[in-house]
């Protein structure tokens, strides 16, 4: 697979339904959560958020290993392997506080960002709008190479 084929699989099929998956869990958390400014409650949504985020990434880890078998640079393997749920215990470990903390600032990016008419209102169709186009692209680029059997058509 080329190396511009994997960026455009890495982009639409990971990055952007990731970052699309953090403000999910910050206008999720500031819609729902009352008095969400409150250091505790927030700290508790970024908990919760970081294990939603574990459970999504076990189950784009097919995609992931086919990816990194494709890539020769080194720093963009180590970039698809923060995806990877299959490492050693430290590194989960350090891939769940580094969720921990991108789910906190989401909570308080969208908290500062968004008015509560925005939060509550169509954020959350939008971004899963954006998601659901940004995982459809991504799949079409290289839907037979990520398929469960390549000599499908």
């Amino acid at each position: 697979m080329k190396k511009s084929h994997v960026l455009l699989v890495f982009t639409f099929l990971l990055l952007i339904p990731y970052l699309c998956s953090l403000l999910i869990i910050g206008i999720g958390y500031d819609a729902l959560v009352l008095h969400s400014a409150d250091l505790f409650r927030t700290t508790i949504g970024a908990l919760v958020g970081a294990i939603i985020m574990f459970a999504i990434k076990a189950t784009i880890q097919r995609p992931v290993d086919l990816l990194a078998v494709a890539v020769d640079d080194g720093f963009f393997k180590q970039l698809l392997r923060f995806f990877s749920i299959r490492r050693r215990y430290l590194l989960l470990f350090a891939n769940m506080v580094l969720d921990f903390i991108l789910c906190f600032a989401a909570t308080f990016l969208v908290r500062n960002c968004l008015t509560l008419d925005q939060i509550v209102g169509k954020s959350v169709g939008i971004v899963f709008l954006i998601m659901l186009l940004s995982t459809c692209l991504g799949a079409y680029v290289e839907y037979d190479n990520l398929s469960i059997d390549p000599k499908q058509h």
